[in-house]
């Protein structure tokens, strides 16, 4: 399906067989849902005929099994009064400039009266060639006066299903244990409904497993005995050498309370005593907004941004926050270091990123040699892993040791994780060593951009480049830190350098 620029009122859709006894059903659905959207009579029964104009001409050239395959409707409305139908045709090519010209004194021409007639009721009517996924017709109309109002049977509740029940309640903070594991269900889908990008919060037996085995430190606020928020502490194994503050939730109702500050200042008093002593935090903070990046500066002495992935993750739906969904979210990947780090030198793939990496490592308040000295590998065999986060469709390739082989092994490991459905990947690269001297070079023949630095541990410092499948809106990235701000200017230009190249 094509993507609808402007905004939508509201989107409805409608299955069919091939089989000129279902178009009565299609039109009907089209007719009341333009009467909803607004339209007049004759505009709705004008959706009517154009309706069933299409389906006649779908249908009659079809010629597999009519039942065994399906036409899809789509009626969508946008908030500039255009109503949009699409539908979707798998049935033999349609070729345009043999659709004859109608001419009423010409009976031979009859068979191009659908289509005069379809353009004629339609502000625009075009046919699209979708190659290997057939064809699909769309239809612009414009409705003279659209009266449909999202959310209109909300009117009255501050636009909030979740109302505050009892405001003598206090608010409060308290662990979460495996029997709070539904409550937390729920909050997910009040925060996000089910675009949340990590499925362990809609999976009861994996988050209760991780509760148990103490991976989820959880960390719930109620009102009352009401869960209204939660905050989540996760570390990658039992070694605790480093751990993730993120899974922070607020439903609606209570985003305007003390809620949020009270989480802010949970999260300043764990990592200030840091119980399990962990080397360091991260966080990935979204990038649509700046509120969490602005909240995880504030924790301690401040998380420090590292590395922008690019198109990281799906758009996650918030609730009553007014921003655009849909597409892809870039990720900003944040830190608070516990220690100084171990690492005294740090080797790169070219001169251009030592700047912005130099400006990186003084942010969180370290000193050390950046170098661009080079080297070919001694290794004759590399050493990568791929670690993939299916719901996400993004993927971590790390080299681990860096052979004669790299190029080769990269490129299939790439290759692979695109091929599996992979949006985004990230590569990181080890810097203890010299790399190879054209190694900048071929990562960009792989389409693959700098994008900041990637810890695994206080000794251990990765160069990160990503690679994105879908064009990188850099207008819709939002950044707090100017530190932040610095790194995406110099990933756009290597971006747009690139694009230029292609």
């Amino acid at each position: 399906m094509h993507d609808i620029e402007n905004d939508l009122l509201f989107s409805s859709s409608i299955k069919i067989n091939y089989d000129k006894r279902f178009i009565r059903i299609a039109q009907d659905h089209v007719e009341n849902l333009s009467l909803l959207a607004g339209a007049n009579k004759n505009e709705s029964l004008q959706f009517s005929l154009l309706i069933e104009e299409c389906l006649v001409f779908i249908i009659n050239k079809y010629i597999d099994c009519r039942t065994a395959a399906h036409i899809q409707i789509y009626f969508n409305v946008t908030t500039d009064r255009k109503a949009l139908v699409q539908i979707t045709d798998i049935g033999p090519p349609i070729h345009e400039s043999m659709i004859p010209s109608f001419d009423i004194t010409d009976e031979s021409s009859e068979a191009g009266l659908w289509y005069k007639v379809v353009r004629e009721l339609s502000d625009k009517f075009v046919f699209m060639n979708q190659l290997g996924s057939g064809w699909l017709i769309q239809i612009e109309k414009y409705i003279k006066n659209v009266t449909f109002r999202a959310n209109a049977d909300r009117e009255g509740e501050n636009g909030s299903p979740d109302k505050r029940e009892d405001n003598s309640l206090e608010i409060h903070i308290r662990p979460a244990t495996v029997q709070d594991v539904p409550a937390l269900i729920d909050l997910a889908y009040m925060t996000y409904r089910y675009s949340y990008m990590f499925p362990d919060f809609y999976d009861g037996e994996l988050l209760k497993k991780h509760i148990d085995e103490k991976l989820y430190n959880i960390t719930l606020i109620e009102h009352g005995t009401k869960v209204i928020g939660a905050y989540a502490i996760k570390f990658s194994d039992a070694s605790h050498i480093s751990a993730e503050v993120g899974a922070a939730m607020i439903t609606p109702a209570y985003r305007n309370t003390e809620a949020i500050s009270l989480i802010v200042r949970e999260v300043d008093a764990y990592v200030r005593t840091n119980p399990h002593h962990c080397e360091f935090f991260i966080a990935y903070a979204v990038t649509s907004h700046i509120r969490s990046q602005k909240s995880l500066s504030r924790v301690c002495n401040g998380f420090k941004p590292l590395m922008i992935g690019l198109n990281m993750v799906p758009k996650p739906e918030f609730i009553e926050i007014d921003y655009k969904a849909g597409g892809r979210e870039s990720g900003l990947y944040v830190c608070h270091l516990n220690d100084r780090l171990k690492t005294r030198a740090l080797y790169i793939t070219a001169a251009n990123h030592l700047p912005i990496i130099n400006e990186l490592i003084a942010y969180t308040g370290n000193d050390i040699d950046v170098l661009t000295e080079f080297s070919e590998p001694e290794n004759p065999e590399s050493q990568i892993s791929v670690k993939r986060v299916e719901a996400a469709k993004f993927a971590v390739i790390a080299i681990e040791v860096i052979g004669q082989d790299w190029f080769s092994l990269l490129s299939k490991r790439i290759f692979a994780a695109i091929a599996s459905g992979m949006e985004s990947v990230t590569v990181t690269i080890p810097t203890s060593r010299p790399l190879p001297a054209d190694m900048e070079k071929m990562l960009t023949d792989l389409n693959l951009i700098f994008c900041g630095l990637s810890l695994r541990s206080l000794d251990s410092l990765n160069l990160a480049y990503c690679l994105t499948t879908r064009p990188v809106d850099f207008s819709l990235i939002k950044l707090y830190e100017p530190v932040a701000r610095k790194l995406l200017m110099h990933i756009e230009q290597s971006y747009c350098r690139d694009q230029v190249q292609e």
